[in-house]
């Protein structure tokens, strides 16, 4: 898969930024773009014929934090002399 050189407007569906637009640099299928702080992963790409530019849909991927194990003691065991 080669990256695209071309500006790419991104339509984005779902998140914060449902319905809004957003220009990417080389967007690609499948790759995942940061638009304020939000995810969004590129579904498709469509180029405009005669045109250096493209378009594109991408949707939002919900970030979902790591919760970090707790970390448990270990018992102390006595023993006996």
């Amino acid at each position: 898969m080669t990256r695209n050189t071309a500006s790419v407007t991104v339509k984005l569906v779902g998140g914060p930024l449902n319905g809004k637009s957003a220009v990417s640099y080389g967007a690609v299928v499948g790759s995942l773009i940061d638009v304020n702080r939000s995810k969004y992963r590129v579904t498709k790409v469509d180029s405009i014929p005669g045109w250096n530019e493209q378009i594109a849909s991408a949707t939002f991927v919900d970030h979902v934090p790591m919760v970090p194990k707790p970390i448990l003691p270990k018992p102390l065991v006595v023993k006996p002399k």
